[in-house]
């Protein structure tokens, strides 16, 4: 876990330096897509090559869909309870601040069918093409692919200083939403796992990718097992797709930060667009900062549960 805040921290450093060439850092953006790409390319490889996991596919989207489906209700759940807790003091500063521009950002599916189809290619090359010798250098070829990636998300973090102003500029409140999101979907996973035959932990860690697929699933994959990091990605796939089919559905019917629980750290980049369309003014800077801090926490959560399950 060292090493992987090691990489973020030091991507941070140089972003906010601005010590790298102008060209990368205006690049970064892309950088992590690539990154990413081969990521999941590597571990579609991997369950490819592996023909117990091929033959156990049904069963795990099934287990996914339980873990996407129950972490979504917990975190609306405690997002909506604390928004009612403070309810008499609430007032979302974001309405003062720059707002998010959404324009620029791809259509919410796009990223998804891009993220879907480097994992399928992945195991189609590992089932008709790739030799099973390959097996043997993924993992090392998958840790630099890993730590690379999560170096140019620190270094874009770095990069993005307006971020962190208007995460001081929102005050404690910025933190009821992700707050609430973590611990639902964290004590959701726990107990979801348990039910499905997982440990706690085991459980805890898929709750706490919070979303983020292509990350959470290769990292459960490289400390834990195939099995669990399959399930793992394909839960936060479909908590995504839920996200963005249900979002519209909800905006009038929960409070405006509940309105953001629902997609956890997708909320800075993918699910973005569709909740600043169906939410309240300033609602766009809220989800945004969620997904940033729970983008953060993936990297430390889900190692860190993962030890635990040990």
């Amino acid at each position: 876990m060292a090493t992987l805040l090691g990489c973020i921290a030091f991507g941070v450093f140089l972003g906010w330096k601005k010590l790298l060439p102008e060209k990368i850092m205006a690049n970064s953006g892309r950088i992590i897509t690539v990154a990413i790409m081969f990521l999941l390319i590597t571990m579609g490889l991997k369950i490819g090559l592996d023909k117990q996991t091929i033959n156990n596919l049904g069963r795990y989207g099934l287990q996914a869909f339980l873990f996407a489906f129950i972490t979504i209700l917990f975190s609306l759940g405690l997002v909506a309870l604390l928004e009612k807790m403070f309810a008499q003091e609430l007032v979302i500063a974001s309405e003062q601040t720059m707002e998010v521009k959404t324009e620029s950002q791809p259509h919410p599916y796009r990223m998804t069918f891009i993220i879907i189809g480097a994992f399928l290619l992945g195991i189609v090359l590992g089932l008709v093409l790739i030799p099973g010798w390959v097996n043997d250098i993924l993992p090392s070829l998958t840790n630099a692919a890993l730590y690379f990636t999560l170096f140019a998300i620190g270094m874009d973090l770095g990069i993005n200083k307006q971020i962190w102003k208007q995460f001081l500029h929102l005050g404690r409140f910025v933190f009821l939403v992700p707050i609430g999101v973590g611990l639902g979907s964290v004590i959701a996973g726990m107990l979801v796992g348990k039910i499905l035959g997982w440990n706690a932990w085991e459980g805890g860690a898929v709750g706490a990718g919070f979303g983020w697929y292509s990350l959470s699933g290769v990292l459960i994959s490289e400390i834990h097992s195939v099995a669990l990091g399959t399930i793992a990605f394909l839960s936060n796939v479909i908590r995504e797709i839920l996200t963005i089919i249900i979002t519209p559905f909800l905006a009038r019917r929960v409070g405006k930060l509940t309105l953001v629980a629902p997609g956890g750290a997708t909320t800075m980049d993918t699910t973005l667009p569709i909740i600043a369309a169906v939410g309240p003014p300033g609602i766009a800077i809220v989800a945004f900062i969620n997904g940033f801090i729970l983008s953060s926490l993936v990297p430390i959560l889900v190692p860190l549960l993962l030890r635990l399950s040990i």
